[in-house]
This record gives C-alpha cells, sequence and structure tokens, in this order.
C-alpha cells in the first residue's frame, strides 16, 4: 500500500484553524459539481425571441406540433419590465427555479428564463428550458400547456427527447382536473450529454440540503473542533474528486452524469458520517478490529491491482473512438492516488473524531473508516457477484426530488 501524505493533514489543519477562528470563517466548501451548476448566465436588456424551428430527426408529428406552437402570443404580464431587469443582473434561472440557495423563487425564475431566452438559451438548462416547466406546472402564473410545448420546442435536445418530451407534455394538456402530475425538463432526456446536465442540476439541490445539515452541526463546535472539521472537509473534497474520476468509468457521453453521482454518493456519506459523530453512533471498534480491517483491505486492494483488466495509466486525452478495456478509465496509477489521498483522509477523520469525541477511541475511527474503503474497493472487483449494491450509481435528476 503507498504511503499516506503524511503532511497534508497537519498542514491543513494549521490552515483550518486559521480560517476557523477568522471572522465570518465557513465550515462549508463547496463541490466541483456545485460550481458547475451556479455557473452564472448572461443577460441583455432587449428581447430576441427568434429560435431555430429546425428539428429534421423529430417526428413529422412533433415538426408540426412545433411550428403551430411557433406563433402563441406570450403574456406579456409574464415579462420583466425595464425596471426589474438591471435588479436580475447575472441571474440563473435554474437555480432560481430549483432553489440552489434555498427556496425555489418561481417569479424570479421565470422574469430571469426571458432574460435568458432572448439570448437563445445559450445554456442547456435555463431559458426556455425553464418556463416550459414553468407553464406546464402553472407556477405563479396560469397553467398553459400549449405554451410550455412552445418553450419545451425552443429549447430542443436530443431527438428522442424532443419526441418524448412533446408527447409527455401533450398527455398532460389532456388532463382537465387537479391534481397536475408534476412536469420536469429532466424527465424525458435520453443523450448523455443532457444526464449530465440534470445531474449537476440535481447536485446542486443536494448541496443546499447538506449544507442546512452540516451547519446546523457545525454551529456547536468550538474553534478548535472548527479547524479539525475544516481540514477533513478540505482533504474529503479532495479525495472525492479525485476518486470520483479514477474509480468511475466516465468512458461515454453520460460518464459526467456518473461521476457527478459517484461525488453526490460521497458527500451523502460524509454528511452521515458527521451526524453519526455527532450523537456519538460510531461503532465500536478494538485496536485487533482496526488491524484486521486494515489488513483485509491491503489484500483487497492488491487483488484489485491485479485486475487485468485495468488500464496502466489514465487515458490522457480521452480521445473518442479510442478502444477502451473492459473496465473503461480506470487505471493502476489513478488508483495508487486514490489510495494515497484516503489515508490521508481517514488520518483527517481520527484528528476530526479526536476533537469531537475525545472518549472515541482512535481505533474504532480507523475501523469505521478502513470498512467503508473495503465496500468501495469490492466495486471494483472483476466478479460483480461479489459486490455491493451500494455499487451502482444512481443517475441523478431533480424530477426524482420533491421541490
Amino acid at each position: 500500500m503507498m504511503k499516506p501524505f503524511r503532511s497534508l493533514v497537519p498542514a491543513v489543519l494549521m490552515l483550518a484553524l486559521a480560517c476557523a477562528t477568522a471572522p465570518g470563517a465557513s465550515a462549508q466548501v463547496t463541490s466541483i459539481a456545485q460550481l458547475l451548476a451556479r455557473a452564472a448566465r448572461p443577460w441583455l436588456p432587449t428581447y430576441n425571441p427568434a429560435t431555430s424551428w429546425d428539428f429534421k430527426h423529430a417526428r413529422p408529428a412533433v415538426r408540426q406540433v412545433c411550428r403551430r406552437s411557433e406563433t402563441l402570443a406570450i403574456p406579456r404580464a409574464d415579462l420583466p419590465t425595464a425596471a426589474q431587469v438591471p435588479g436580475l443582473g447575472r441571474c440563473n434561472s435554474e437555480a432560481l427555479y430549483y432553489g440552489f440557495d434555498g427556496k425555489p423563487n418561481d417569479v424570479q425564475a421565470r422574469e430571469c428564463a426571458y432574460l435568458e431566452r432572448a439570448l437563445g438559451d445559450r445554456m442547456p438548462l435555463s431559458g426556455s428550458a425553464v418556463l416550459s416547466m414553468i407553464y406546464a406546472n402553472g407556477l405563479d402564473v396560469r397553467r398553459n400547456v400549449p405554451l410550455a410545448i412552445k418553450f419545451a420546442c425552443e429549447a430542443g435536445g436530443a431527438p428522442a427527447e424532443i419526441d418524448g418530451r412533446i408527447a409527455h407534455l401533450q398527455r398532460l394538456g389532456e388532463r382537465k382536473r387537479p391534481p397536475w402530475p408534476r412536469f420536469d425538463f429532466c424527465d424525458d432526456v435520453t443523450s448523455g450529454f443532457m444526464s449530465g446536465v440534470c445531474a449537476a442540476a440535481a447536485e446542486g439541490i443536494f448541496e443546499h440540503r447538506r449544507k442546512i445539515t452540516i451547519e446546523r452541526i457545525a454551529s456547536r463546535y468550538s474553534p478548535t473542533q472548527k479547524a479539525a472539521f475544516i481540514a477533513l472537509q478540505y482533504v474529503a473534497r479532495t479525495y472525492f474528486n479525485v476518486q470520483s474520476q479514477e474509480e468511475v468509468n466516465f468512458a461515454g457521453s453520460a460518464g459526467h452524469a456518473f461521476v457527478i453521482g459517484a461525488l453526490v454518493r460521497h458527500e451523502r456519506l460524509l454528511t452521515r458520517d458527521v451526524e453519526a459523530l455527532d450523537v456519538n453512533r460510531v461503532p465500536a471498534g478494538t485496536a485487533s478490529a482496526a488491524h484486521r480491517a486494515e489488513v483485509r483491505l491491503e489484500t483487497l486492494y492488491q487483488r484489485v491491482l491485479a485486475n487485468p483488466a485495468l488500464r496502466p495509466a489514465p487515458p490522457d486525452p480521452l480521445v473518442p473512438g479510442v478502444p477502451m478495456s473492459r473496465m473503461g478509465t480506470i487505471s493502476r496509477e489513478g488508483l495508487r492516488v486514490d489510495q494515497a489521498l484516503w489515508l490521508s483522509y481517514r488520518d483527517a477523520w481520527v484528528h476530526f473524531a479526536a476533537a469531537v469525541q475525545p472518549a472515541l477511541t482512535r481505533s474504532a475511527v480507523r475501523t469505521w473508516i478502513t470498512r467503508q474503503r473495503i465496500n468501495g474497493l469490492r466495486c471494483l472487483l472483476p466478479s460483480p457477484a461479489v459486490q455491493p449494491a451500494s455499487c451502482n450509481i444512481p443517475m441523478l435528476s431533480p424530477s426524482h426530488l420533491p421541490r
């Protein structure tokens, strides 16, 4: 097993202590996926609703529906006024609609979406896509499925997505009485690209919910405990971001979605563990149990490294059309980096747990975190029969989450 980056945890702890004692210090570190999900959208203070209606690959019936909807009038009262435009600034209708920073704001999401639409919908989940959801669901506007279809046509997408989405909205339009089924633009995605976009949106929702939980717990920490927690988060995010790429097969158009799914799974586990530590529900563990877990981990790690299906090094760059091995982009070199980062992650957990629960033995924490790593490595074994169910990475979508 590779030696851990032993200088990483003490150095991060010193930096974290300075951060924790500084005014306005935050205990939350923004993830890469969240930064992607929060990307600012440019806007123009004029309206230019010209849209491409060239759906060559859509079914003829769908093309007809889209062309008919082109002439539908937009309620002028729903448009933001000239006085409201400066207040919207560089708004993000996706973040406002899903509530990345708090409760969804349907009014501002609609106003922002119209501004984004004026630019021709430069982002895949903005402008027209958000407006299709607002009108299909009747959010602070009169429910108007034909208008939702108009905006769904404008937003476009892969041929199968367009066909499925328009058919979906037509079925919703046939229902004349509530309750209305909720419509989400991500309900009908078929392409790997849009799967990644929708996964990023779902991650933005998860991130806000995690932040509330973490801030509630961290508000009770002393400066020393907060420093240890910030250090843990720093090391965790480094490990999570690398592991989610080096131990996940991201070959193919849906690779980005799988990477984000792995990131979210890590973040959920970290939040769950912080909650367990807060109420002192860490499983008991002795020195001998810790030793047995570490021996088992080393054996499993070497077994995974010996898998002939692994690449010797990560694909750099990943050239389209190049044949992949059975395990795709996963490599021995990447696994070695991950294992070293995990050792630093484990050490950061030991420091943090000692600060929050001094009576908890180091052996218990080492056993606890080592067993989690064992479960993760089992996902890379050649035989699916020995892989736990947790190995399946969910395809995240905001349509699966309560709004």
